[in-house]
């Protein structure tokens, strides 16, 4: 009974900004940019379809202030042969500082390198093709971008 009373607590209870952006990026967003279209995923997360066009899906959060933008961009690449895929997610209610402190040592843990970038408001990582960045420009939401490149891939 106690148990059961736990869960519900932990399962309503509201996610913390930097938990959340974890889940998307590590559980989500690394996933899709290497082929996995499963949703399953984001949808336990609480994101909700707000659009489609083409390769371009736009998702939001479903909390009252939508804290959360997804959008997934996919390009097979029949045109040129380059496959491309984006999962690039704007956290509303978190800061650079926040994003980074829950994104970076997971990163490390699976592989990623960081690499030098010039100024102190954006960061990159990349392994074997994909390429995360971590971007907050004065006043705006910090924005995750996690991409694969086939290109990137084989020159990897």
């Amino acid at each position: 009974m106690i148990a059961a009373l736990i869960a519900a607590a932990l399962a309503s209870a509201p996610m913390q900004s930097d938990q959340m952006t974890r889940d998307v990026v590590m559980d989500f967003c690394l996933p899709y940019v290497n082929g996995d279209s499963d949703r399953a995923a984001i949808e336990f997360l609480g994101f909700t379809v707000t659009g489609e066009e083409g390769a371009v899906t736009d998702l939001a959060s479903s909390d009252d202030r939508q804290a959360y933008l997804l959008r997934l961009t996919a390009d097979d690449g029949e045109d040129d042969g380059e496959v491309l895929r984006a999962c690039e997610l704007q956290a509303r209610g978190a800061g650079f500082d926040a994003v980074k402190g829950a994104i970076q040592r997971p990163l490390e843990q699976a592989g990623f390198t960081a690499e030098t970038v010039a100024g102190s408001n954006r960061l990159i990582w990349s392994r074997q093709g994909v390429t995360v960045s971590l971007r907050q420009s004065q006043g705006r939401a910090a924005v995750v971008r996690v991409s694969y490149s086939s290109l990137d891939a084989e020159g990897a």
